[in-house]
């Protein structure tokens, strides 16, 4: 009984600590964005949020991020395409899963506002410098929530 009692702290603590570390960022709607709003983005670890900067994130790390949206469209499955736009063109995130509805809740409900979950592996082969990330969730009518933020992808260093 006693191992049962530690083990719900330790998940209770973790919880909230997770939440606590949780930062909400900056972000803003991709153009054309009319169907969807985007209630609030936030990315674990970003202590960069505080202050409206954008998130330092380690390559060979992981970061999540979960954000709020309502749909004003229904859909019975959602693909997740994340990129890292360009104004000419957008480049692929390589190793996404792009199976939505794994994190967030299928069918999609217009007007109801639900929350998708995502861990994000930041690969020690991506370059270090600062990109904009656009994340959009499509409809298999080609409607969507799209938003794009800031992201710096660095080299940790080493302490001697």
């Amino acid at each position: 009984m006693k191992c049962i009692q530690t083990a719900i702290s330790v998940a209770i603590l973790a919880l909230c600590l997770n939440v606590a570390w949780a930062e909400v960022v900056n972000f803003k709607k991709c153009p054309g964005e009319e169907k969807c709003t985007i209630h609030e983005v936030s990315i674990t670890p970003c202590p960069d949020a505080a202050d409206g900067r954008a998130c330092t994130v380690y390559r060979g790390s992981n970061v999540s991020i979960v954000f709020d949206f309502t749909p004003e469209f229904a859909a019975n499955e959602l693909t997740a395409d994340v990129s890292w736009t360009q104004p000419n063109f957008d480049l692929p995130f390589v190793g996404m899963d792009t199976a939505a509805c794994k994190h967030t809740k299928c069918p999609a409900v217009s007007g109801t506002r639900q929350t998708y979950a995502y861990d994000l592996p930041i690969k020690k082969s991506y370059p270090p410098k600062h990109y904009d990330v656009k994340w959009k969730l499509t409809s298999e009518n080609n409607d969507s929530c799209c938003f794009i933020v800031q992201i710096n992808i660095t080299k940790k260093t080493k302490r001697t």
